[in-house]
């Protein structure tokens, strides 16, 4: 009895000591970055990664997991059943996932939880993003297809434990960016499989014949039901990416078989007049500048895992990607008309040539937002993303003509701002300050910084609202960018006391 009541006080006494040390380390570590530059930066991040943490789960209906809402109440932290708040303007009903969870707007909170863990020491941060992303391919991928309820129109449903039913346009797969690969081949090596043999056979409308490689961004997640004539570049390279990984990581030929068919869908698709690429086959006169380039960065991020014979393709297709887009009269100054976006395939003519989009907007803007607008924050990274990869002067003027312009703006005080609006201009401030190394650059981008936090942070809730107009949160409008950008911030300015 008396070994009994002895364990029991060594135990009781080992228990609150660790209570004591776990306190004391919070407090230290607490205590640490309360003494950096800009440290209600570092807090606020690590208060929203918290909160979704602790609230922002699949804690509905019979079976709770670990994935993270996309649409919360702020005050509550409670995800909407139905009757979620009006969607702010711009954005489009059917894409949004206030039931659940979409995964694919949820890339910048799994970054940001992994450097928390680089910068805390505190692992938990990292398992709860591994843990969310590894059970989503586990339990949620769709057998019949092997695609994934992700991206623009589906996602998850808490209540009923599968895909969202409640949209107009919910069994459409559309990829979308998605950048932890590797953790999925690593963990569910299975899933990963499957769903890069699911995106060959049920997103590619023909493997063979005169319409070989030829495709649709938007396919039937649930059954077989492919389309053709939507084969947009950005979208074919994301394909192409995914197959190099999965040949790559099993040897499975197929895989070769896909990224060949599809490479010759799109070199059969330039123009013998321009030597563009159009934009799709049932868009046949429109040529996209922002595609290209993204099938060109896609490219050229797996031209070294791939064979020779299908790099020098890559290689081919976009020789002429940089000077086609150079060729444009883009001007992102503040009486400019921003970057052009599209243009006649064949004769390079600006404009828009998309059949059901004639007389739209063809150049950015400076505080465009929702759907369908061209951003020049966008433009302006792609091009110091180009200029990084081929030297071209060219784009780094460009890149610099758009910051001076953001530099010297005001941010609108009556116009819809999504977190994304500011994080983008953020973006761009601490990409040009890492650029030139000018300091005015990173203390611009703590003015924005600020900015934003005024227009969509208040003290109710340490989660961004969804935009300055709104009162809820909804990841879809950049919440995630901007945490990840003001994280940013506070490490270019304490990076010396963070060594």
């Amino acid at each position: 009895m008396k070994n009994i009541f002895r364990h029991f006080v060594l135990l009781f006494l080992f228990y609150f000591t660790f209570l004591y040390v776990k306190a004391d380390r919070k407090f230290s570590c607490d205590s640490v970055y309360s003494n950096t530059q800009k440290s209600e930066y570092f807090f606020m991040v690590k208060s929203y990664a918290d909160y979704m943490i602790e609230y922002g789960r699949d804690r509905y209906g019979k079976e709770h997991s670990p994935l993270f809402a996309t649409t919360l109440n702020r005050e509550t932290g409670d995800i909407y059943k139905r009757n979620p708040p009006k969607a702010p303007k711009g954005i489009r009903n059917r894409d949004r996932s206030y039931r659940g969870s979409n995964v694919a707007n949820h890339n910048g909170l799994y970054n940001i939880l992994y450097q928390l863990t680089e910068l805390t020491g505190n692992k938990a941060y990292a398992h709860e993003a591994d843990t969310s992303i590894i059970w989503f391919f586990k339990n949620c991928q769709i057998k019949s297809t092997g695609l994934m309820p992700w991206g623009e129109h589906m996602g998850w449903d808490f209540f009923r434990e599968g895909i969202i039913i409640r949209k107009l346009q919910f069994w459409i797969h559309e990829l979308k960016g998605f950048d932890h690969w590797d953790l999925v081949w690593k963990h569910a090596p299975k899933e990963a499989n499957q769903f890069a043999m699911g995106l060959w056979n049920h997103q590619i409308h023909s493997h063979k014949g005169k319409r070989a490689g030829d495709f649709s961004r938007h396919a039937n997640a649930l059954f077989h039901w492919s389309s053709w004539g939507k084969g947009f570049p950005s979208h074919g390279g994301k394909y192409i990416a995914i197959w190099a990984k999965a040949w790559q990581e099993t040897g499975n030929p197929e895989y070769l078989n896909a990224i060949h068919t599809v490479l010759g869908y799109f070199e059969r698709n330039i123009s013998p007049k321009s030597g563009a690429l159009r934009y799709a086959t049932k868009f046949p006169k429109h040529y996209s500048l922002g595609h290209n380039i993204g099938l060109a960065e896609k490219l050229e991020n797996v031209m070294d895992i791939v064979p020779d014979s299908i790099a020098q393709r890559m290689v081919l297709l976009t020789k002429n990607t940089d000077s086609l887009y150079l060729s444009f009269k883009h001007d992102p100054s503040p009486k400019g008309i921003g970057f052009i976006k599209s243009a006649h395939v064949h004769t390079l003519e600006p404009g828009e040539f998309r059949s059901e989009h004639k007389g739209g907007k063809f150049t950015t803007s400076m505080w465009s937002s929702g759907y369908g607008y061209g951003n020049s924050t966008s433009s302006a990274s792609k091009c110091l993303s180009r200029y990084k990869k081929t030297g071209l002067k060219k784009y780094k003027d460009l890149f610099i003509t758009a910051v001076e312009a953001y530099y010297n703006a005001e941010v609108p005080v009556v116009k819809k701002m999504y977190p994304n609006n500011y994080s983008g201009v953020i973006g761009l401030m601490l990409k040009a300050y890492k650029l030139t190394g000018e300091k005015r650059f990173l203390d611009k981008a703590i003015v924005y910084a600020d900015l934003s936090i005024d227009a969509v942070m208040d003290k109710s809730s340490p989660l961004p609202k969804a935009s300055n107009k709104s009162e809820h949160y909804e990841a879809i409008t950049g919440a995630n960018s901007l945490m990840s950008n003001l994280l940013k911030i506070w490490i270019e300015l304490n990076k010396e006391s963070l060594k």
